[in-house]
């Protein structure tokens, strides 16, 4: 039951009742206006009292109550730690003071519009602004709120200073989003009615309808998407769905904003994909595990080459197989060129592979591949001679005749540049004299990211046009 419901029911003994007594402050005379249920024959001893009231000539302060006798917060403050609003008088009308309860439901009638003007619900403002008051006694510092003829606002806890002309702007905007909402509710009422009645008994003759927004609702939400706003994660989905359906109309009226969003999400996206990958490079994962990152984001292994290049297969045959089905080769990705479909067989290992031996070779600064280098470039030159030998024959099969062999490239990614001047030498000087087999590290790998990261959130700034020079003839 609303509390205006509860409150206008008539009660036999006329009640509730107001008091009205005399009052000497500091700040000179004024009258205490008390709220009580217990009729005057049953006020005897101690009863239930309150103060509603407080008027003098320049300021007439509201106490507003709870005034449901069900209630445990029975002639409590009903806003929380608001206790008081007060409202200034007008210039040229000071308030009267009152002696009877008629003369108190004359004054009330004069507070302005918004407010509660009959002393049976308590006071305070009318049921539709109660957010205004609530607003304020759940911000825990305001115990008075002061009502004066002007605008703005100040904050000067415990009290809050409000214009009221600023207040029926407050009211006005309430009462637009009231509507608003009772319209939305309407057309969502109408539009369930309509498929669990009509659409559910006859699919064909009533057919689903589609729901639609109301004009500028996104705008409204976000102030224009000035202001951030935290989505579930089904509205997440639901946003990212929403442009991608409406993304012709976006290309066509909101071209820059469109070129503006898509430089955004690859800064975000890459700078996510750096985390991750950095994150990973602390861990000891198995090769299993960076196989499946690296398939996940084919982008990271293109840029272990010089040209644009693309992920063919993971995990692809390479050939080998003798008659009884056994001895071929997989490679952990086929990539190729993109521009002229050249393949590549890229090997991935651990980033703590050691391409270096533990030792100098025969006491000098100079150290040799390690082991796990070595067998696997010998593994991968021998992949690459049955993928020469064999390569017309699996374009066939698998119908892919957009990649060639123009001198198949080998690529191993493994381990992380070694630690030392004569370490890094060594390997500089062995990647140098490699022929069609590639070392990359993890860590330039994860470099050439962050470079491409930078230089995406760093726009480039063009030279000067110099003025042209003068002609001398």
């Amino acid at each position: 039951m609303r509390p205006s419901v509860f409150n206008q029911r008539a009660r036999a003994d006329g009640g509730p009742f107001l008091l009205i007594e005399a009052c000497e402050e500091e700040e000179g005379f004024s009258v205490d206006v008390l709220f009580t249920d217990t009729p005057p024959a049953e006020r005897t001893g101690s009863y239930p009292l309150a103060r509603l009231l407080n008027v003098s000539p320049d300021m007439l302060r509201i106490f507003p109550l709870n005034v449901r006798p069900d209630r445990p917060d029975y002639l409590q403050p009903r806003y929380g730690t608001l206790e008081t609003i007060a409202v200034s008088r007008r210039v040229n009308a000071p308030y009267a003071l009152p002696e009877t309860t008629e003369d108190v439901e004359t004054l009330l009638a004069s507070l302005p519009e918004g407010f509660a003007k009959d002393f049976r619900f308590g006071l305070g403002l009318l049921w539709e602004y109660r957010s205004i008051c609530e607003a304020l006694g759940e911000q825990g510092q305001i115990a008075l709120l002061v009502v004066h003829q002007g605008g703005g606002a100040s904050f000067d806890p415990p009290m809050l200073v409000l214009g009221i002309q600023r207040f029926h702007a407050m009211r006005k905007e309430i009462n637009r989003i009231s509507a608003r909402y009772q319209r939305d509710a309407r057309r969502d009422k109408e539009h369930l009615a309509y498929h669990e009645l009509f659409h559910a008994a006859d699919p064909a003759g009533f057919p689903k309808l589609s729901k639609s927004l109301r004009t500028d609702t996104l705008c409204e939400a976000t102030r224009g998407g000035r202001e951030r706003v935290v989505l579930s994660k089904r509205d997440r989905r639901a946003a990212v769905s929403l442009v991608r359906t409406n993304i012709e109309t976006l290309a066509e009226t909101e071209t820059d904003a469109l070129l503006s969003l898509k430089s955004e999400i690859e800064q975000v996206t890459l700078q996510q994909l750096i985390t991750r990958f950095a994150d990973m490079l602390d861990k000891a994962l198995p090769e299993a595990r960076w196989q499946s990152f690296l398939t996940q984001n084919p982008f990271i292994l293109s840029l272990a080459f010089a040209v644009p290049a693309l992920v063919v297969e993971g995990q692809a045959y390479a050939g080998g197989k003798r008659l009884s089905g056994r001895g071929g080769a997989v490679t952990d990705f086929l990539c190729a060129s993109a521009s002229t479909g050249s393949l590549a067989i890229v090997e991935i290992k651990r980033p703590s592979t050691e391409l270096l031996g533990a030792t100098p070779y025969r006491g000098d600064d100079v150290y040799a591949a390690s082991a796990e280098i070595s067998g696997t470039m010998a593994q991968l030159l021998d992949q690459k001679a049955k993928l020469q030998r064999e390569l017309p024959i699996l374009k066939e099969a698998s119908e892919r005749y957009d990649v060639h062999d123009y001198g198949i490239r080998g690529i191993i990614v493994a381990g992380r540049t070694p630690e030392g001047n004569a370490r890094r030498r060594s390997l500089e000087l062995l990647r140098g004299a490699m022929t069609g087999v590639v070392v990359i590290t993890f860590d330039e790998l994860l470099a050439r990211l962050e470079e491409i990261h930078a230089a995406l959130g760093v726009p480039c700034e063009l030279p000067p046009v110099p003025s042209p020079t003068p002609s001398i003839i």
